[in-house]
């Protein structure tokens, strides 16, 4: 017996598809005409129309209704089209979902192999616009979003650790620069999910070119989400580096006003720093470091260095040592081990896990971003990690957003025509005293 070829099957199974959609098209649109009729609508025309839905793409003929200025098209509300668009609201969220795992170029080729639909780059580009925009008014709609009567969640330990991740980008006008995306991962600790695998609790990041805004994102986040008690502990952590030192999150416990905060020179790049200035040096050096961090004890990491001074020959050399000795030993209280302070280390140096979803899809392969793009793409793929982006396509919020956007446009418009009243009424009264005014001087 011959195998059937599953391409042929599923042609027709689109073939279908085709016939099932364009049946229900026609008996909606007949059934909307005594319903449009009674509330007063007059039908113009039939027109068609072609859609590319995750289902197929077709061409189908729908009524368009008018009462006064209105216009209506029942079908097209039932399917969610706005005017003049070529694609389906659901398709586009697809294609901006795919776009956070592959280049451009390959989201179309899935495309066409799975939904048999031809689309091309500037369609992969415009589902990013279409998030871009999307994060613009969820942010917008931040600041009308009454979260006052929010239960805040009661915590003991909040873990915040920040770090950038630089990738290239161009601005219109300018060539290919390294731009360093801020970002900041919060929890609530860690928990065992396999034999050797641990997942973050409670965990949110933040992502964006703008680091001072990406902190105060977090702020706002802690302050909104969290109880904050004489009891709670903030546990920090970074590599120091510009935008993530000790004294950034210092303002953040002082702005929450936790009053414990244990800050943490990152281990990773704590042991990588070491590693490298101890290269050229001997073996023995870098294990009695090692050995110093660890037991913190600082006299015998200053013991350690001032061995390693003696074994500079150059001017260059001593300049790095110099460099180097003060950064470690300034931040030395950063490197105490967190056992020595009265809580186990699980839960710290998350950053670089972190960063992977980020770089595997933004950097190498010889990438090279718009700015805007590479901050919209940042934050989608951090949205498609927490599965918040079908949320912020198709979320409740939007709702909202456009109630206080129509609230604000009717307040706006009422305001500008009780102005354009005023004007005209004291246009009226200055006409009304020069013609007084002139009559009476004659």
């Amino acid at each position: 017996m011959l195998t059937i070829d599953e391409r042929e099957l599923k042609e027709q199974l689109f073939a279908q598809n085709a016939i099932d959609f364009h049946d229900f098209v026609t008996k909606y649109d007949e059934e909307m005409v005594p319903i449009m009729k009674a509330r007063g609508y007059t039908c113009i025309h039939s027109t068609e129309r072609t859609v590319a839905f995750t289902f197929g793409e077709f061409t189908f003929r729908r009524r368009r209704w008018k009462k006064g200025d209105k216009w209506v098209v029942p079908v097209d509300e039932k399917l969610g089209l706005k005017k003049n668009v070529r694609f389906s609201w659901e398709f586009m969220y697809q294609i901006a979902r795919l776009s956070t795992m592959m280049p451009y170029e390959k989201v179309t080729q899935v495309i066409q192999m799975t939904y048999h639909i031809i689309i091309t780059k500037p369609t992969v580009v415009q589902a990013v616009k279409i998030c871009d925009k999307l994060l613009e008014e969820r942010a917008t709609y931040r600041f009308y979003e009454d979260l006052s009567e929010c239960e805040r969640q009661k915590v003991d330990v909040i873990y915040i650790e920040g770090d950038g991740v630089m990738v290239k980008a161009r601005d219109i006008d300018t060539d290919n620069k390294n731009y360093d995306l801020s970002h900041f991962v919060v929890h609530t600790g860690s928990y065992k999910v396999g034999s050797n695998r641990f997942e973050l609790k409670d965990k949110k990041e933040f992502v964006g070119l703008n680091n001072r805004l990406a902190r105060d994102q977090v702020l706002d986040y802690l302050y909104n989400t969290y109880e904050i008690s004489d009891n709670t502990l903030l546990i920090t952590n970074s590599d120091g580096g510009h935008g993530y030192t000790p004294y950034v999150f210092r303002e953040i416990a002082k702005a929450l006003k936790i009053k414990r905060h244990e800050h943490f020179w990152d281990e990773y790049h704590l042991n990588r720093d070491i590693k490298v200035f101890f290269k050229p040096y001997s073996e023995e050096l870098l294990d009695k470091a090692f050995q110093a961090i660890k037991q913190h004890d600082k006299s015998k990491l200053r013991t350690v260095l001032d061995t390693t001074e003696a074994l500079v020959l150059t001017e260059e050399e001593m300049e790095e040592f110099e460099r180097f000795k003060r950064k470690l030993l300034n931040n030395f209280q950063y490197t105490k081990p967190a056992e020595m302070r009265g809580f186990t280390h699980a839960g710290i140096g998350v950053m670089e896990s972190q960063h992977r979803k980020i770089t595997y899809r933004m950097k190498k392969r010889g990438m090279y971003w718009t700015i805007w793009g590479a901050e919209t793409m940042s934050q989608m793929i951090v949205l498609a990690y927490e599965d918040q982006l079908r949320e912020l396509f198709f979320g409740s919020w939007r709702e909202d957003y456009q109630k206080y956007m129509d609230l604000e446009s009717f307040s706006a418009g009422k305001i500008k025509k009780e102005q354009n009243k005023l004007d005209k009424q004291y246009q009226l009264q200055s006409v009304g005293r020069l013609r007084y005014g002139n009559h009476h001087n004659l």
